[in-house]
């Protein structure tokens, strides 16, 4: 499914919110900031599944509407994030790494700088769903999708999907491809199992936007204010587009 309005909505992607300065943090300071900012510039934040099904729906999104998503499902977004939501009377999506849920975050891939970080528990995913936290999928073990067996791809996509659901009671909807990393046979378990997916893509989306590869704003690019300010601007589109472009030739020149 595709989206077919005429519509630009970012949907932001949070990590861990802590000091570490590592590529996937973001200072407590910054986010009471930015959320601070999107709430006088009149945003509505929404969970990812209140978004697609609106578009579903044929229905138009408030005219600032955002998305705020967390990977990975750490702890401090309990501690850090949420306070600071409930403030605003905004809504998130978490995407959690269930095989982890309780533990220290360690799979492979981590950032160096990262300091080993707790996940949140199930008692803390059971508490926060109350309060309309929606919960996704991110694997049950956070490996390249790309890179394991089709018999593999199953249990992580689909097992996830099921514990989290078992502890909830309710229907998980959305996914996120760990590293972003996705290709046409993963796409297609996702699809079969969940409405929509989230991809590292920069950008907002809009009219194009595939459900399955769903663009987001990475808010590493955004810890200026001066350009976290501009979120509805066409000088942020351009900036955006130019960092797509520079990730693109990145990984040009790695390959080659």
């Amino acid at each position: 499914m595709r989206v077919t309005q005429k519509l630009k909505v970012p949907i932001l992607t949070y990590h861990s919110i802590d000091q570490s300065g590592s590529v996937i943090s973001t200072a407590p300071e910054v986010f009471r900031r930015q959320m601070r900012s999107l709430s006088e510039n009149g945003y509505q934040a929404v969970t990812l599944n209140e978004f697609i099904s609106s578009l579903s729906e044929d229905k138009t999104p408030f005219l600032k509407t955002v998305v705020l998503t967390f990977d990975d499902g750490f702890q401090n977004f309990f501690s850090e994030a949420f306070p600071v939501l409930e403030k605003y009377g905004f809504r998130a999506t978490v995407f959690l790494v269930t095989d982890f849920c309780g533990k220290n975050n360690d799979w492979a891939g981590n950032p160096p700088e990262l300091p080993p970080s707790k996940v949140l528990s199930w008692d803390e995913i059971r508490e926060l769903h109350k309060y309309g936290i929606e919960f996704g999928g991110h694997s049950r073990t956070h490996p390249d999708l790309t890179k394991i067996s089709n018999s593999r791809v199953e249990s992580e996509i689909v097992e996830s999907k099921a514990m989290i659901e078992d502890s909830l009671g309710s229907e998980v909807t959305t996914f996120a491809y760990p590293f972003g990393k996705f290709n046409s046979p993963v796409k297609k378990t996702v699809a079969d199992s969940y409405k929509a997916a989230v991809s590292t893509n920069l950008g907002k989306v809009r009219a194009g936007s595939d459900f399955f590869s769903l663009e987001r704003v990475d808010t590493y690019y955004l810890s200026n204010p001066k350009i976290f300010n501009r979120l509805s601007s066409q000088t942020f589109d351009g900036y955006m587009f130019f960092r797509q472009i520079m990730r693109d030739f990145k990984a040009l020149v790695k390959r080659n």
